[in-house]
């Protein structure tokens, strides 16, 4: 590593910047972690709930993408290939935050939306009327659920998770739904614009692909070609910062 780079760099810890790591084995413990029945707090009293279900989860696929993406950032960071700046916070924090970046969809002022948009065939419906209740009620969940995210990871730590206290999860459940650009703007901006960016990309991509139902609200799934043109063109328009989506392409979907 170089001198430049340990200038850069946020802590001494040596996993700060990892270049070597089993990705899938540490998403497989993480999400064993969260998966199934979780006790929440809520108002002091200890309630059950459960976030994830063990047999499928689309979270588990974002946070292996998120993982990989971040891993290979400081790989070609530590490999002076290029200009490329080494993630600022660690893999497994960015893979946990990509784990819990949809919480706020569990919170119950966000339920009765989910529900509308679960009773809606709106992959099927085509007419201009459709499209408009679409895009509605999207509105509303992107708004209540990056709201309400971090009080619901809120609920996780209080119960007995202090790796939640990591500022860094609560600010990419509240802003992975916002584009790079305004992420980084001067006044709203935000210092790990770039970090909850590789959240969005990899949440995106596995949006535009899954062919799942929990992602039935998108669109129809995309074939992985067409979901990179709209990478692309996020790019163009500040959706994406360019050297992640560069890195997405070429060393995480490519392999």
């Amino acid at each position: 590593m170089t001198t430049d780079l340990q200038r850069r760099r946020r802590s001494d810890l040596s996993e700060f910047i990892r270049t070597e790591l089993d990705v899938d084995a540490l998403a497989t413990e993480m999400f064993a972690r969260y998966a199934g029945e979780q006790d929440i707090v809520v108002e002091g009293v200890t309630y059950t709930t459960t976030f994830f279900s063990p047999d499928y989860c689309p979270d588990l696929r974002v946070m292996k993408l998120a993982g990989t993406l971040a891993l290979r950032v400081n790989q070609r960071a530590v490999e002076s290939l290029d200009t490329v700046e080494p993630m600022r916070v660690t893999v497994p924090e960015i893979m946990l935050a990509a784990l819990l970046h949809d919480l706020g969809k569990q919170h119950e002022d966000c339920a009765p939306f989910l529900q509308l948009l679960e009773q809606t065939d709106l992959r099927g419906a085509a007419t201009a009327a459709a499209a408009a209740r679409k895009q509605y009620l999207l509105g509303i969940v992107r708004d209540v659920h990056c709201r309400k995210g971090p009080c619901v990871i809120d609920r996780l730590a209080d119960a007995g998770r202090p790796e939640l206290s990591n500022p860094f999860i609560v600010t990419v459940a509240r802003r992975h739904g916002d584009d790079y650009e305004v992420n980084r703007c001067t006044k709203q901006g935000c210092w790990w614009a770039r970090e909850i960016n590789v959240v969005t990309l990899a949440d995106d991509y596995d949006a535009f692909t899954s062919e799942g139902p929990e992602r039935a609200y998108k669109a129809d799934h995309l074939s992985s070609e067409d979901a990179l043109e709209l990478i692309r063109k996020g790019v163009a328009r500040g959706r994406y910062e360019p050297t992640l989506a560069q890195i997405f392409i070429e060393n995480v979907l490519s392999n």
